[in-house]
C-alpha cells in the first residue's frame, strides 16, 4: 500500500469500529485514494483480482485459510466472508476528511473509466467523515 492509502486505511478502521452497524455482518473492503493534483479516480486502479474478490464476497462467499507457519501467528485458521464488497475512496488533499463507500456492484455499472468526486458522492452507499 502506498503511504496515502495506508494512512487512509488506518483511519477507516478506526471509523469502522463505531459504524459497523451500517454494513452487512461480513464484508470485504478495498481502500483507494485519489492522489493530490488529480480530479478523477481511474477505475483501472482497481485490479481485476480485487474486483473478482469483492464480487465473490457480495454474491457468493470467499473461503480463506490462514497459515500457522508465520512467526507472527494468526488469529484463526480461516474465514468465510459473504455479504458485501465495498470500495472506500478518498480524494487526498489538505484537510479533507470526507470519504465515500461505494458498493462494488455500483462500480461495475459505471460507463466510463473515470470517476469524479461528485459522481462518487452521488453513488456512495455512505459518505463518511474521518476524525
Amino acid at each position: 500500500m502506498i503511504k496515502h492509502e495506508a494512512k487512509f486505511a488506518t483511519k477507516v478502521m478506526r471509523w469502522l469500529k463505531y459504524n459497523l452497524h451500517q454494513f452487512p455482518k461480513s464484508f470485504l473492503i478495498e481502500h483507494k485514494v485519489v492522489r493530490p493534483g488529480r480530479n478523477t479516480f481511474s477505475l483501472s486502479e482497481i485490479s481485476e483480482k480485487e474486483i473478482l474478490l469483492l464480487l465473490r464476497v457480495k454474491h457468493k462467499s470467499l473461503l480463506q485459510t490462514h497459515s500457522d507457519i508465520s512467526r507472527l501467528g494468526t488469529n484463526c485458521d480461516g474465514a468465510c466472508i459473504s455479504g458485501g464488497g465495498y470500495i472506500f475512496l478518498q480524494w487526498v488533499r489538505t484537510g479533507n476528511k470526507i470519504f465515500y463507500v461505494i458498493d462494488i456492484d455500483d462500480i461495475m455499472k459505471l460507463e466510463g473509466n473515470l470517476l469524479t468526486e461528485v459522481e462518487a458522492r452521488n453513488m456512495a452507499f455512505i459518505v463518511g467523515e474521518l476524525k
